[in-house]
Formats: structure tokens, C-alpha cells, sequence
């Protein structure tokens, strides 16, 4: 494939030469992985809906990372020496803190394809597989949310020190006349458990029966039912 110095145009240790059509190529690879990589930032924040939790710190890496692997594969596809010791060097590298969420290691794994499509020369495959998401997400956050909620579709928060089932809490939205759902998420701390659910069609005037309903289980519970674009306390 050739020798290293002829990656990236070096004539000589330490003198790198901008003519040659593999530097400009690089730079250019380089520059839509970065461009790749701001996007992946701006979709990954289109994805999760406003009551999902964002990682703001795995959002902002996806900038540094897609530019970063792209030069990795860059040089190592000239070099099967470095191809080798690159394995033995990304042994010894580890999350310091676990990637929890499946999506979120879907959009690493995003990431690592558009770097290898510039790094091929083929930078369209990153750039359609960006856009195929990019339409999925909008799909999946605003077009689909209207036409299934309609217009009141609202976000339960329920808080209580008594340790419920996720199957209790769904009989007591069924009793109280919540048709169509949708369990996001639950989670205990400090001995408080926290109940997350999506509530398709919920009419303000129906608000007050469903905190009753759920005041029943728990006096002491901490409900908030609120709208994306107004937010209603309970």
C-alpha cells in the first residue's frame, strides 16, 4: 500500500508536503468526519423525546470522537503493523463510566461507521445513514406523536415512599379511564419510588380523577402531570 511518510505527502521527517493529493484528501476527509460529527451532536438531542434523560457529555464526545477514529483508520489501512498494535493499544482503554442505554452505544456505533466511510473515500455512506436517522427521529418525536396523542397528550410523574408494582399503577390509570399509555421508565431512590408514563389523549378535565385515583394508593405522593407546551401541576 505503500510507506508511511507517503499517508499523508512527508518528503522527509518533519516536512510535510501540502501538494500532494493524499494531504489534501486527508483534509478534507477529515473536515466532513468533524462535519459528521457536529451533526451526530445536533441529532442525538432531536432523538430523545423531553422526558428522556440526555447525556450531554456523550453528545458533546461524538464531535471528538468521529474526526478522531476516521484518522485512526486512516493511517492504519496503509500499515498492517499498526493495524496489529493498535489492538494491543485499545486494550487498555475503558469507559470510566458504563454506557447504560443501548441508544447510546448505538450512536458510538454511528459514529465509528461515518469515520470508516471517509476513511474509505466513500463519506455518502455516512452522510445517508446520518439522514436515514435524522428522518427516523423526527418521525418518532413529532409526526407520530400527533397523529397517535392528538393534541392532549401529557407526562405523569408519580412519587411515593411506598414501593408499588408497575402493574399497579397501570390498574389505577385503567380505573380512572386512561385508555392509551405508555410506561416510560421507573426508578427508587432515597426511598422514594418514581413512576414515569406517557398518557395519550388526556383532556384537562380529566385531570382531577386521575390524581384521585392515584392519591388513593399513596396520601402522601407527589403527582405532576404536565403538557409539552404547558405545563400543569397536580
Amino acid at each position: 500500500m505503500g510507506n508511511l511518510p507517503d499517508i499523508f505527502g512527508l518528503a522527509s521527517s518533519g516536512d510535510v508536503d501540502m501538494s500532494s493529493p493524499q494531504s489534501w484528501t486527508f483534509v478534507v476527509m477529515l473536515s466532513i468526519a468533524l462535519l459528521y460529527g457536529i451533526m451526530l451532536n445536533i441529532l442525538y438531542s432531536l432523538y430523545f423525546r423531553e422526558n428522556e434523560p440526555h447525556d450531554g457529555s456523550l453528545a458533546r464526545s461524538l464531535v471528538l470522537l468521529t474526526p478522531t477514529l476516521m484518522t485512526i483508520f486512516w493511517v492504519i489501512q496503509f500499515s498492517l503493523p499498526l493495524s496489529v498494535g493498535l489492538l494491543g493499544t485499545l486494550s487498555f482503554v475503558r469507559f470510566r463510566s458504563p454506557v447504560k442505554r443501548a441508544e447510546d452505544v448505538s450512536f458510538i456505533v454511528i459514529a465509528l461507521a461515518c469515520s470508516i466511510s471517509c476513511a474509505i473515500l466513500k463519506p455518502l455512506i455516512g452522510g445517508g445513514l446520518i439522514l436515514i436517522f435524522l428522518v427516523y427521529s423526527l418521525v418518532r418525536n413529532y409526526l407520530l406523536p400527533y397523529q397517535l396523542n392528538g393534541k392532549n397528550f401529557a407526562v405523569l410523574t408519580y412519587n411515593t415512599k411506598k414501593h408499588p408494582s408497575i402493574g399497579e399503577i397501570e390498574n389505577i390509570l385503567k380505573n380512572a379511564r386512561c385508555r392509551t399509555y405508555e410506561f416510560v421508565s421507573s426508578r427508587t431512590y432515597d426511598g422514594i419510588t418514581s413512576f414515569v408514563f406517557n398518557i395519550a389523549n388526556l383532556r384537562k378535565a380529566s385531570l382531577n380523577t386521575v390524581t384521585e385515583h392515584l392519591e388513593t394508593a399513596d396520601r402522601d405522593s407527589s403527582i405532576n402531570i404536565f403538557y409539552p407546551n404547558g405545563r400543569l401541576g397536580a
